[in-house]
């Protein structure tokens, strides 16, 4: 449930509750089905997801959508499931999920990875763009925006289509080695400048997935899998020193 409601009924159904939410400024309901009791929140687990708490026998449901932003995938660090074929869907994670696997953050219960229905029918959606995020104890750490007009689903993340990002120096101008989903070995989402031998593999962002094809540099070891690791800095890191940063949650957005 999320902290800090504006209002507050009781014995009210759920569709109820719900239809209340979309009739005024609220973003999230908080519902318990026992008591009957709904919660209107002007916060989402989208605008605030750290306020965002387990509590037993409450549920949280919110719009998919902020400020015309809608989540089409989300997937978690260390649960042993591979983050680029859920995203290829081969195969595709079970439905429904979780509400958890709904959330930017990791406090509630999720066993799988949200894929929507939208990646299927991506060519027909009219998307303008695509944003890329990276959360680390539900605060965003990583914001990568591209172009998603007339893209797909695999070439959207790519160089010739990136319009900014939180690192400054990350351009279309820049050198990439790699900039691709599919990456390199178990070296997925990879967006890399240079690339020859450990010590020279310098890049962003990029995650280390489940059960792949074996590389054998030393941050390719990673014993929590699938692994999200991004340059800390303003620029690009050298992998093998371990100058990187964790995160949590990737979650992927698009706008139509």
């Amino acid at each position: 449930m999320l902290s800090g409601a504006f209002s507050s009924i009781s014995k009210i159904s759920r569709i109820k509750c719900a239809d209340m939410c979309l009739q005024t400024s609220c973003l999230s309901i908080n519902y318990h089905s026992q008591n009957e009791e709904c919660q209107l929140n002007t916060d989402s687990p989208y605008t605030n997801p750290v306020i965002v708490q387990e509590v037993q026998d409450w549920a949280i449901y919110f719009l998919q959508k902020d400020n015309d932003w809608e989540m089409v995938f989300r997937a978690m660090s260390n649960n042993g499931l591979r983050t680029a074929d859920a995203w290829m869907g081969t195969p595709p994670p079970p439905t429904p999920v979780e509400e958890g696997c709904r959330l930017l953050t990791t406090s509630s219960t999720c066993t799988s990875i949200y894929r929507s229905e939208h990646l299927n029918t991506w060519n027909s959606e009219n998307i303008s763009e695509v944003k890329l995020e990276l959360y680390k104890a539900g605060v965003r750490v990583v914001n990568i925006r591209f172009d998603g007009k007339g893209s797909n689903y695999i070439d959207w993340f790519g160089t010739n289509r990136l319009i900014d990002s939180g690192w400054k120096t990350m351009s279309k101008s820049r050198l990439f080695e790699h900039f691709s989903i599919y990456g390199f070995c178990w070296r997925k989402f990879y967006i890399n400048q240079s690339f020859g031998g450990c010590s020279n593999d310098q890049g962003w962002m990029v995650v280390i997935d489940v059960n792949l094809e074996s590389c054998s540099c030393r941050y390719d070891i990673q014993s929590d899998r699938p692994a999200f690791l991004f340059a800390p800095g303003e620029d690009i890191t050298r992998w093998n020193n371990h100058n990187y940063d964790r995160a949590d949650v990737l979650a992927i957005f698009i706008k139509r």
